[in-house]
């Protein structure tokens, strides 16, 4: 089900007056994007992360996939069986190793993820008057900060969130 939200501008987010909020309200807008994507074709959120992670990638064993998407092993078996059975991938042998699995886009997977990537385009329409190489280079740079920030965060010891 797609929720209508309201249209809005970085500075119109009410957290929004300085920089860190433009770019959350930008991540809070990828995450809505990503659930319209998986409502309009019927699969789960998971299924587009590991859609999106086979599409940048290309070919992953699963143990590769699983730690892209934050899953464990079990986990990528059951989605994986989930996207051959829409069509969306495949997996085979891998080539060097029989204890291995290679999970890839099928022509209708790719088929899917070029639309969405039409929209993605059409999303970049937006910033008139803006040059595009300097679009392009600023949403390179903050998908770098944001990976780099990923990792350090992933280095922390877990947060004590235990209810007080």
């Amino acid at each position: 089900m797609v929720v209508s939200r309201p249209k809005r501008t970085p500075m119109d987010h009410p957290s929004t007056p300085d920089a860190v909020g433009a770019l959350r309200a930008l991540i809070v807008s990828g995450e809505q994007f990503r659930q319209a994507i998986a409502d309009h074709f019927g699969v789960g959120v998971t299924e587009t992360v590991a859609l999106s992670h086979l599409r940048v990638h290309g070919a992953l064993t699963s143990g590769e996939l699983a730690e892209l998407a934050g899953l464990t092993s079990s986990t990528v078996t059951a989605l994986v069986d989930r996207l051959e059975g829409f069509g969306l991938a495949d997996r085979s042998a891998h080539p060097t190793d029989r204890r291995k699995i290679v999970i890839a886009l099928t022509p209708s997977g790719k088929d899917q993820l070029d639309r969405t990537e039409e929209w993605l385009a059409a999303a970049l329409q937006v910033p008139v008057g803006m040059d595009p190489a300097a679009v392009t280079t600023l949403l390179t740079r903050l998908a770098a900060a944001l990976d780099q920030q990923t990792l350090q965060i992933s280095e922390l010891p877990p947060a004590d969130t235990a209810p007080q």
